[in-house]
C-alpha cells in the first residue's frame, strides 16, 4: 500500500514540478526575471526530492510510471495554466488580395483597431493592414479576415511591450 501512495505523491509532485517549469518559460519569454528564478527554485527543489526518491527505489515500476506520467500531465496542465494566466498581444499583418476598403471596414467594424499603409509585394503594390489584439481576439480577427477576403495572407507575431495606442479588450493597460 505504501507503494501506490508513493506513487501518487510523485505523480502530483512531478505534475506540479513540470507545470511549474512550463510557467517559468513563459515568464523567461515576457522577460519577468524574479517570477522566473521564484518558479525555477520551486520547481528545481521539488524536481530533486522526487527524481531522489524514483532512483533510490527504481524496483518500484508504479514509481517510474508514475513520475513519466507526472511530466505528461504536468505539461498539459502548464500549458493550460499559461494559456489562462497569460494573455499577450499580437502584431496581425494582413496582407489583402481583394479591396482594402472591404477588409478595413469588416475589420473596425468588429472593433479592431488597424494601421493601412501600402506596400510592395512580389508581384508589385499591396495593401497592408497592421492589427494588433490579444492572442484570445486572433481566431475572431482570422474569421473576419478570412470571410472578406479568403485569398489574404495573414501572419502574426508576439509582442514584447506595447505601449499607448487602442487594443480591443485591453483599454485599462494603455
Amino acid at each position: 500500500m505504501e507503494i501506490w501512495i508513493w506513487a501518487i505523491i510523485i505523480f502530483l509532485d512531478r505534475v506540479i514540478d513540470v507545470g511549474l517549469g512550463t510557467i517559468r518559460v513563459q515568464f523567461i519569454v515576457h522577460r519577468k526575471k524574479i517570477p522566473a528564478a521564484l518558479f525555477g527554485f520551486v520547481e528545481v527543489l521539488i524536481f530533486i526530492l522526487i527524481v531522489s526518491r524514483v532512483i533510490q527505489e527504481i524496483q518500484h515500476w508504479p514509481y517510474v510510471l508514475a513520475y513519466a506520467g507526472g511530466f505528461a500531465a504536468g505539461t498539459l496542465l502548464g500549458m493550460y495554466l499559461s494559456e489562462s494566466l497569460s494573455q499577450p498581444e499580437v502584431q496581425a499583418t494582413v496582407i489583402c488580395n481583394g479591396s482594402r476598403e472591404k477588409m478595413e471596414a469588416a475589420v473596425r467594424e468588429a472593433g479592431f483597431a488597424l494601421t493601412s499603409f501600402d506596400g510592395i509585394g512580389r508581384d508589385g503594390p499591396v495593401d497592408v493592414l497592421d492589427v494588433v489584439c490579444t492572442t484570445r481576439g486572433l481566431s475572431r480577427l482570422l474569421e473576419i479576415v478570412t470571410t472578406a477576403d479568403p485569398k489574404a495572407f495573414l501572419y502574426t507575431q508576439e509582442l514584447a511591450a506595447l505601449r499607448g495606442g487602442y487594443v480591443l479588450g485591453l483599454k485599462s493597460k494603455l
